[in-house]
């Protein structure tokens, strides 16, 4: 299948990917399968971070053994890597959660490595390229300092000075030895200052309890969010902060396990309620709609009228992050239009003049005498992007004509 993302077979692919890792294995009709379509099937089932799964369902199933050993081996084989990356993180959990318990700092646990703990079976189930881990902001200067004594480093230069402290909401660090891991200090959620869609993060400190895992001994006083302000997090970094089109199949299989996992806790009245206070309403009524296309999600029908029933400000910007860009400058102006005008300004700028530092991290060169060629050569792509977008909107232009 070709690797378009929104292509008709790319969508059929994602069709069978969804019923199988449901267990729903008789709607993919999976024992009709060419070697071909296994092929794809598993190609894609890496991209979208399932294959894990994938063997998950067949073995708890017991269809493994039907499986063509050239299928059987490459699934098994996600699944172990995935089990012994996620065993790297939560030992590195362990450390961090036990310095930041002993400094008094509350360390909540988010994403991956939260729903790899509490919603999954099986702790290889859930891929997870970093930790993320949400800390008062009060306390974030001494949190990061407590993880740089543990090995972790930024590594990433900021593109312009003063750019992180106004679009970042976390703290982006590395740690190399013994083994690579990424770490994400977040200080706010989904947004902060220049986002037309940021929020306060204090409803979200209030919705904190601790970790709901088997697994919670092994970490000291760690805690996670609600269910209820889990789903609203989860929709929102889906569909605002990252858009639609760049959300893989694993976070809405998310959204589909903390629907059924936390059932009887899930208060329905209190999402759609808080979704209206921040105006996420369209970004949490667009990731449930197409988390129960995929998985057949329960959601209740009064939840589902009261989401229609709601209108916000950010429903025109996120029906626009749903399709994918055809150009990196279509990319970035969905990026500027989730800013203020100030945030525009600056990011126009640190797209178009990135410090020195920066242009050695980019392009990877050591010598200062090679910077001026390599502003050149970044000026000379953006102009070439430049009439690739300019083609592609004077063919969008024709085609409505026509």
């Amino acid at each position: 299948m070709p690797d378009n993302k929104n292509s008709p077979a790319r969508h059929t692919d994602l069709r069978a990917l969804s019923a199988i890792i449901s267990g729903r294995l008789a709607q993919a009709g999976w024992e009709s399968f060419t070697e071909e379509a296994w092929e794809a099937l598993i190609a894609g089932s890496r991209r979208q971070g399932v294959a894990p799964l994938l063997y998950w369902v067949f073995s708890q199933s017991g269809n493994l053994a039907r499986l063509p050993e050239t299928v059987r081996d490459p699934l098994r084989l996600s699944y172990a890597r995935t089990l012994m990356q996620n065993q790297l993180c939560f030992r590195e959990l362990e450390s961090l959660s036990r310095a930041y318990a002993q400094a008094r700092i509350p360390l909540v646990l988010l994403k991956g490595a939260c729903y790899a703990l509490t919603v999954y079976p099986d702790a290889g189930l859930r891929p997870m390229a970093d930790l993320d881990v949400l800390v008062p902001i009060a306390r974030l200067d001494e949190a990061v300092g407590l993880a740089c004594s543990l090995g972790y480093r930024a590594t990433r230069p900021e593109a312009s000075p003063g750019l992180n402290e106004l679009f970042s909401h976390e703290v982006l660090l590395q740690k190399e030895f013994p083994h690579p891991m990424a770490l994400e200090v977040h200080f706010s959620l989904v947004a902060d200052r220049t986002f037309q869609y940021a929020v306060s993060v204090d409803w979200f400190w209030e919705q904190v309890e601790p970790l709901d895992s088997p697994s919670a001994g092994r970490f000291e006083n760690l805690l996670m969010l609600t269910p209820t302000a889990q789903v609203l997090y989860a929709a929102s970094h889906a569909m605002l902060q990252h858009g639609g089109h760049n959300a893989p199949l694993r976070w809405f299989f998310d959204l589909d396990q903390l629907v059924r996992r936390y059932a009887t806790r899930l208060d329905w009245e209190l999402l759609v309620s808080q979704a209206g206070t921040f105006e996420w309403g369209s970004a949490l009524r667009a990731a449930l709609v197409q988390t129960e296309a995929y998985f057949e999600t329960p959601i209740p029908p009064s939840a589902r009228t009261a989401l229609f029933a709601q209108t916000d400000r950010h429903a025109e910007l996120v029906a626009f992050k749903q399709s994918s860009p055809e150009t990196h400058i279509l990319a970035e102006t969905r990026a500027l239009a989730s800013l203020n005008w100030w945030g525009r300004l600056r990011l126009i700028f640190a797209l178009l003049m990135p410090g020195p530092a920066y242009m050695r991290w980019r392009y990877n060169f050591q010598n200062n005498w090679l910077l001026p060629r390599y502003y050149l050569l970044r000026w000379w792509g953006i102009f070439k992007d430049l009439l690739r977008t300019l083609s592609v909107l004077l063919k969008r232009r024709s085609s409505t004509n026509a």
